[in-house]
């Protein structure tokens, strides 16, 4: 009676064994970047709403991408973005930050709650495309939403407030950002290929960064209906 496995046989299941890992360990990663992303999704939920609450306190006036609340006439340190305007309802600063990206850029730092917030990185930025084209001397082709009234958008169900970053606070596309453009920095594709997008509706959705704003047919970052 034969004891034991020969050298062949072995090599054989070590192979299989090799084999079975190649091909289960990526569908393991994707399992969990997709419980990243459903992770995400529900932070990018809870800002837009946590918006649309700021919104109703302040004349149904959408928050700004940052104000100057140091005075100094100058975009520092010291003043306040979007992130501080909305942390009193949504009472969490951990929900800014991306379960897939811990870690955003910042110049002082991961956000956490100060009222000075503005060189400070997060996993989610406020749109702010197609406005910067027109404050360089392009065409004001679209209006996006910070800053509205929750009024303004001609279909609130369609027009995205804010996505996701690497750690800026908005996201223009400058120098040119008129329709057609698309993001290709890393968090428009942070999510398998995608990116989560909070609407001023107040719903949350997973999108490709080439369906945000086609050159022609309906812009996801204008308030006005093309």
């Amino acid at each position: 009676m034969r004891k034991g496995f020969t050298l062949i046989e072995l090599l054989v299941v070590i192979a299989i064994i090799a084999i079975l890992a190649s091909i289960l360990f990526p569908v393991f990663a994707r399992a969990r970047e997709k419980a990243r992303q459903t992770n995400c999704l529900s932070n990018a939920k809870q800002l837009v709403l946590g918006a649309t609450m700021y919104a109703q306190d302040y004349d149904e006036q959408l928050p700004y991408e940052d104000f100057d609340i140091n005075g100094s006439g100058a975009e520092d340190d010291g003043d306040m973005t979007w992130r501080s305007m909305i942390l009193p309802y949504v009472k969490n600063r951990q929900i800014f930050i991306c379960p897939s990206d811990k870690n955003p850029d910042g110049s002082v730092g991961i956000y956490d709650g100060r009222t000075g917030d503005y060189n400070m990185g997060s996993g989610y930025a406020i749109v702010t495309a197609h406005w910067q084209n027109a404050a360089v001397g392009g065409s004001p082709d679209a209006t996006p939403a910070f800053g509205q009234s929750l009024g303004t958008p001609e279909d609130a169900s369609a027009v995205i407030l804010l996505y996701e970053s690497t750690g800026a606070h908005e996201i223009t596309g400058e120098p040119s950002n008129a329709h057609g453009y698309v993001r290709t920095d890393a968090a428009a594709t942070r999510h398998n290929g995608g990116q989560n997008c909070g609407f001023v509706d107040g719903h949350a959705k997973w999108l490709k960064p080439s369906v945000l704003c086609p050159a022609s047919g309906d812009c996801l970052l204008s308030c006005e209906r093309e």
